[in-house]
This record gives C-alpha cells, structure tokens and sequence, in this order.
C-alpha cells in the first residue's frame, strides 16, 4: 500500500491479502520514487495498482478499513490497543496481526 502525504510518501509492506496492520514502511519523497521501488523489488507495475479512499481522520494509514488507536480521536492515545468502525459503531479489536 502507497500512502501519499503532504510528509511524503509511506509504502507499507504486507505478507497478506487480508486487510490489516503492516509489517513496516519505508519512506520516499515521491509517489514515483515509491513505484520505482515497487516494481523494481516487488514487480508491481503502476498499472496494478487499486485506488482507495484515504482513511478517515485519526485512523490508521495502514489499514483500508477505518481502525484507529483508542483514545486518540479525543488526544489520550492507549497505543497498542485499536478499534475498529463496524456497523456505526467503534469495536474494539481484540488480536492485531504483529509485524
């Protein structure tokens, strides 16, 4: 997954379909400079890439589904524990894959 910012560019790495945390990131200065590198290491064509909306504010860049931090939306972060918006409400996620 690609996220382009006014930061940068993050490219996150997965060893899944699912959707779900990454494993890490690494971060270029460019949204060319990020597909170079993808299909130079990883053979992804800019071609084969899918459009997604960015995540909602506070949540996670990493995840296509809108999760976030507890707390974070109201600036008391509880790091390490996530919920997740499901059916119009926030449910916390009780097993995150570990990168």
């Amino acid at each position: 997954m690609i996220h382009d910012s006014d930061d940068g560019v993050n490219l996150f790495k997965y060893d899944s379909l699912e959707d779900g945390n990454s494993l890490g990131d690494e971060w270029y200065e460019s949204i060319q400079d990020a597909l170079d590198v993808c299909k130079k290491d990883y053979g992804i064509d800019e071609n084969d890439w899918e459009q997604i909306p960015d995540p909602p504010e506070f949540c996670q860049q990493d995840w296509i589904a809108p999760v976030r931090i507890v707390g974070r939306n109201v600036g008391k972060p509880q790091w390490g524990n996530f919920e997740k918006f499901t059916d119009g409400k926030w449910i916390e996620i009780k097993e995150i894959r570990k990168g």
